[in-house]
């Protein structure tokens, strides 16, 4: 792993004078993306009410958010995220890149109403522009009563309550941050700080080689939702959650169907002072999960065939963790830390290239782990923005071994890669 700090960066650079009108750009520029507490300019509200509260009101409303990041180095230059799993471990091109979009803007639809016997229903309905190219993309769209929630939003496995308060779009590698179809429950345990949910989620599974080696497994029909199970703690100064999940997850091999049991376990929560300084974490494990992980999902697949011909789970553990600090109401810092390791034990047969590009079928292990840091400035100049700047750094080490033309293999690799974030973010 190779380490450059960026001001040792910048003395490389023959042309200081660019660089620093260059660093102040992005100063200018310089945004974040917060949950904001205030109502929507575009509301609605019926004239009838019950018990104070109108029958009927709605919102139409968008957070406009400008993105940019310059790559310092690494192998994210054609990454929009900041997504450590991307990493090309083989790659060796270290050129700088600056780019910026709107596609994390969001628009945002929501309604709620009282029916005559008191119950509240509310529906929502969310758009941004991350389908590819500007296109849009439904992020949201449920509908939900007092004990239940149908329709797509956050997947129950994750806490939905937590997120860093960071820029750039990916989040910490071992994140659960996907969105979901799903019929969820959910109650107290005749205590208001008490709460259980229950949830069918539609099954998520990934069938992508990874960018390292390749798995000789085909995509199958699922056959079964996953289950989650969720109990959370509420406190004065936050939560505790504790999340579960359990599924079954079919591949295909020679055009046979195989069958095997994901589960997994997450632990969360959030800690805050009454001036707004916070510490929010998660950590997770289990087997047959990396497809919820964010910076693996997508990227490889839940399960594979060992040694006795069996399919088997993935094993995969990570975590994170940040802290936000106030200098004042309006000027506020934060640290991330985050961290994802998963394991390939006893392949049967992977395939995989070597430092000379020539295909390699091994029969042995494969070991993976990403690491996480950022470290971020923000500002509110006035209500209902924020702006700030972001330095992002992280890394992924692999290993490859075993046996390959009768050859004993072991490959490791390890690269790292920096990012400055930034951008401007309005709410309305």
């Amino acid at each position: 792993m190779h380490l450059r700090p960026f001001f040792a960066y910048i003395s490389y650079v023959k042309d200081r004078g660019k660089m620093r009108k260059f660093i102040v750009i992005i100063l200018l520029l310089s945004i974040h993306f917060k949950g904001q507490a205030q109502d929507r300019f575009l509301t609605y509200a019926s004239k009838d009410s019950i018990d104070s509260d109108p029958r009927f009101k709605g919102s139409l409303g968008a957070n406009l958010k400008l993105n940019g990041y310059y790559d310092v180095f690494g192998g994210l230059q054609d990454s929009d995220t900041f997504n450590v799993g991307l990493i090309n471990v083989f790659g060796t091109d270290d050129s700088q890149s600056f780019k910026m979009d709107l596609y994390q803007t969001q628009i945002k639809l929501d309604a709620a109403y009282i029916d005559k016997q008191g119950e509240a229903i509310t529906a929502l309905v969310e758009f941004d522009f991350w389908g590819g190219n500007g296109h849009m993309r439904l992020r949201k769209a449920y509908v939900e009563s007092r004990h239940w929630q149908i329709g797509q939003n956050w997947n129950n496995f994750g806490d939905e309550a937590i997120w860093p308060n960071i820029m750039e779009w990916e989040g910490p590698p071992s994140g659960i941050w996907l969105r979901s179809p799903h019929i969820k429950y959910f109650n107290t345990f005749k205590n208001p700080n008490w709460i259980y949910e229950v949830s069918l989620e539609a099954p998520i599974t990934d069938y992508i080689a990874f960018p390292e080696f390749d798995l000789d497994l085909e995509e199958a029909y699922q056959i079964a939702p996953d289950l989650t199970f969720a109990v959370k703690k509420k406190y004065d100064w936050g939560h505790l959650r504790l999340s579960s999940i359990f599924r079954n997850i079919r591949y295909k091999d020679d055009n046979k169907n195989y069958n095997f049991l994901g589960y997994g376990f997450a632990f969360s929560g959030i800690y805050a002072t009454q001036n707004q300084n916070n510490l929010q974490f998660q950590f997770v494990g289990g087997e047959g999960i990396t497809a919820y992980m964010t910076s693996i999902s997508g990227l490889g697949f839940d399960g594979y065939r060992d040694n006795n011909g069996d399919v088997v789970p993935t094993p995969a553990f990570g975590g994170w963790i940040s802290y936000e600090y106030f200098f004042t109401p309006r000027f506020h810092t934060n640290f991330v830390f985050g961290f994802t390791s998963y394991d390939f034990n006893n392949v049967k047969e992977f395939f995989a290239e070597d430092d000379e590009n020539a295909d390699l079928a091994i029969q042995g292990d494969f070991y993976n782990s990403h690491y996480y840091g950022i470290f971020n400035l923000m500002y509110e100049p006035f209500e209902r923005m924020t702006i700030g700047l972001e330095l992002d750094y992280g890394g992924k080490d692999i290993r490859l071994d075993g046996i390959a033309n009768n050859e004993v293999i072991d490959i490791s690799k390890s690269r790292d890669a920096m990012r400055i974030s930034f951008g401007f973010m309005f709410y309305l």
